[in-house]
């Protein structure tokens, strides 16, 4: 309401200050988020109820939901998508986390009006298994070989608190394996010294299972 200016006009100072507490309460929330994901699946809580979903609107919401982090830092977002996307068998609001913890962390390692890439093509193994490849580009400056295994380990900020070229808070990038996994799909990242980082997933389309999935 305030930076809507529907109670009165902000001055700059003032709008500088309540961009500030609105970035903050937006990161406290992720970190609740992540906190409680983490929760369930460490409790063996977690139960992936998969259906037929159009990939196309998870994307566009997992775009939507960090446009904000993106255009405080001027970092701009390229897309390159098929015309038309397949439909997968997958839990919903699972897949919507993955994708926001990929952009998330994508736009916390690149620099300030810098750019990441977000891409999605079809893919076929030879036995006919058909799978979704999307791929997440940051420009962070590429990631330690060293350091490369602890990319998806939640505990990586406890042990160092700095993993340079990762953007992440410390549990996204484990949730998204976590989930990548669960629906029988692979992430990996591709990184290269003084450039940056590609986060790859891939996810297997229509297989005819019904049901939940569970950890």
């Amino acid at each position: 309401l305030l930076l809507g200016e529907t109670i009165g006009i902000l001055g700059e100072l003032q709008r500088k200050f309540l961009e500030r507490v609105k970035a903050s309460a937006e990161r406290m929330q992720i970190m609740l988020d992540d906190l409680m994901q983490v929760v369930f699946i460490e409790g063996d809580q977690l139960v992936l109820k998969p259906e037929k979903i159009n990939l196309g609107n998870i994307i566009d919401d997992a775009i939507m939901a960090t446009s904000s982090q993106l255009r405080d830092r001027h970092i701009s977002l390229r897309v390159d998508l098929p015309d038309k996307l397949p439909q997968i068998q997958a839990d919903r609001d699972a897949m919507g986390q993955i994708f926001f913890h990929l952009l998330n962390n994508a736009g916390g390692a690149s620099p300030i009006e810098g750019e990441i890439f977000l891409r999605a093509r079809s893919y076929t193994q030879d036995d006919d298994q058909e799978f979704m490849l999307i791929q997440v580009a940051d420009q962070g400056g590429g990631i330690p070989i060293g350091d490369l295994p602890r990319v998806f380990s939640r505990s990586y900020r406890a042990d160092n608190p700095i993993i340079e070229g990762v953007g992440d808070s410390g549990v996204g990038l484990s949730i998204a394996k976590t989930l990548v996994e669960a629906h029988n799909g692979r992430i990996w990242v591709d990184t290269e010294s003084g450039q940056g980082s590609t986060f790859s997933v891939l996810i297997p389309l229509l297989n005819g299972n019904s049901g939940e999935l569970g950890l």
